[in-house]
């Protein structure tokens, strides 16, 4: 077969993305990543669009499928509506549909525990992932006192979302099984953050990542994701006893994949 024909062959392969699959394409069991600040531009995240989708490539390389960009929501740091996401979100879907990355994304965003949030949720304009469920990911300060993060869980499930707790491993006022438990007990899930089983984040994130872990009281796992550098230490985890020991609980991060083939829609 002459070259140049040899090597049209081959030019259509990669135009069709029939070649565009790593080898490794299964790393840690996970496809889905539920927290990941990709989206350019919006929060303290990628700073452009070529650093969103250099992200996206090496976590497609990690084996993720789809990605939820979660966005800081936080009056006065982060004034994002639900549009300025949804709009940045169409953006960065048409360039990987262009570059032909078949990696799934979609958006709902990481709320700061605020009155702003309650005015949000009124006016149901939050984002939220996990369809029907209502998954809402929020976060406080690390210094807030646990009473308060479960008296505004059980108001974010009274206005029927259920409340997703992002890395509470690196709350100082979590730190005891009694605290864990009541939060647990009142319908809050856990979104531990990847990082924190390496000591990324703090020692006492690592520590009480493992007790989590321990207790069967992780629902997702995060990589909360900001730049490139940082999947590194997740990488790492990867290998843990600790996080393979996490892939054996009820882990719903994969439930929220799609079974169709098409990742564009």
């Amino acid at each position: 077969m002459p070259i140049n024909k040899l090597s049209s062959i081959f030019e259509s392969f990669f135009k069709k993305g029939i070649l565009s699959e790593p080898n490794n394409t299964q790393v840690s069991g996970l496809t889905v990543d539920v927290h990941a600040h990709i989206l350019p531009q919006i929060d303290d995240g990628p700073e452009d669009t070529e650093q969103s989708i250099g992200i996206l490539k090496e976590m497609y390389a990690m084996g993720y499928r789809k990605v939820i960009a979660t966005p800081h929501v936080m009056t006065g740091y982060y004034d994002n509506s639900s549009e300025d996401i949804l709009q940045s979100l169409q953006v960065l879907r048409s360039v990987l549909k262009r570059r032909q990355i078949e990696i799934e994304l979609e958006a709902a965003a990481e709320y700061y525990l605020e009155d702003e949030l309650f005015r949000l949720i009124e006016r149901k304009e939050v984002l939220t992932f996990g369809g029907s469920k209502k998954y809402l990911l929020f976060e406080a300060s690390f210094v807030t006192k646990a009473s308060y993060i479960l008296e505004a869980s059980l108001r974010i499930k009274q206005a029927g979302y259920t409340p997703v707790l992002a890395h509470p491993e690196r709350y100082v006022n979590i730190n005891d099984m009694e605290i864990i438990s009541r939060l647990a007990s009142s319908g809050v899930l856990f979104q531990l953050n990847i990082g924190s089983l390496v000591g990324y984040y703090s020692k006492h994130a690592q520590a009480l990542a493992e007790l989590l872990i321990k207790n069967k009281l992780v629902a997702f796992l995060g990589s909360d994701c900001h730049n490139l550098a940082q999947l590194e230490s997740i990488k790492q985890a990867f290998s843990l006893k600790t996080f393979r020991d996490a892939m054996q609980l009820d882990i719903l991060n994969n439930s929220l994949i799609e079974k169709k083939t098409s990742v564009f829609a």
